[in-house]
């Protein structure tokens, strides 16, 4: 099958070459795209390097401003959708290393019989370091207020490392997303288990980068808890029938 895994950076210079060398090293069938919000340390110079050394499978994303993690990811698949190498599984990771691309092969056993799978923290197996105190706990209620409020049944629906089967994207309605940033995790994830589509969590480690990540605004976090309180009202309570992927198959 055909894999494309979306990489959104924004001044990520240091590490988008290695990156991108360690996620085609997991198969030859997989691709990187890179977005990038016109970073000005020369991340997009780095990504047309990596666009010469392995011709036809990394692409640039100019999107020239920094528009966000969440609304990168979203243009990058609408454009995934539409490209004719017809890419059958999506995947989406972040730069620096915190999703490390030797965890790929764990998501591609588990979308055999899943339609998206995210990468954990919260299940058995699952990790995070270097991370301090205060943002464990914050990580953990919020995928608890997620879990009342909304009902997803996965214990992870924050994480940004996830992989989905086409047809989930190719059901997914982006423009009603309103949540920004990095809890647009938590509506994409509504949608899929809305529609019907099998979640399904694999273990991974999360490593905390070295430098300041992105903040999110006092203002952002009080809409996406609001956003997310609205979910069931704005999606429906519960998830349509659908086909299980094994049961397509056979």
């Amino acid at each position: 099958m055909k894999v494309l895994v979306v990489v959104p950076t924004y001044n990520e210079v240091d590490n988008v070459r290695p990156l991108i060398r360690e996620i085609l090293a997991q198969g030859e069938t997989i691709d990187v795209w890179v977005a990038d919000d016109g970073s000005p340390d020369g991340t997009g110079a780095a990504v047309r390097e990596a666009m010469a050394e392995f011709p036809g499978r990394v692409e640039l994303i100019d999107r020239g401003h920094k528009g966000g993690r969440g609304a990168a990811v979203l243009a990058s698949f609408k454009k995934g959708l539409a490209d004719p190498h017809g890419y059958d599984i999506f995947f989406e990771m972040d730069a620096d290393f915190s999703h490390h691309p030797r965890e790929i092969p764990k998501f591609l056993a588990k979308l055999q019989t899943h339609d998206m799978v995210i990468g954990s923290r919260y299940v058995e197996g699952g990790s995070t370091s270097e991370w301090g105190a205060a943002r464990p706990l914050l990580s953990w209620m919020a995928n608890k207020y997620i879990a009342l409020v909304a009902g997803v049944p996965v214990r992870d629906t924050t994480s940004g490392y996830r992989g989905y089967r086409r047809a989930v994207l190719e059901q997914c309605d982006f423009d009603r997303i309103k949540i920004k940033g990095y809890v647009v995790h938590g509506e994409m994830a509504y949608q899929a288990w809305v529609n019907g589509f099998q979640l399904g969590e694999v273990p991974i480690h999360f490593k905390n980068r070295v430098r300041d990540a992105s903040k999110l605004t006092s203002e952002e976090i009080y809409m996406a808890l609001l956003n997310f309180a609205l979910l069931r009202f704005r999606y429906g309570f519960r998830p349509k029938k659908r086909a299980r992927p094994a049961e397509v198959r056979s």
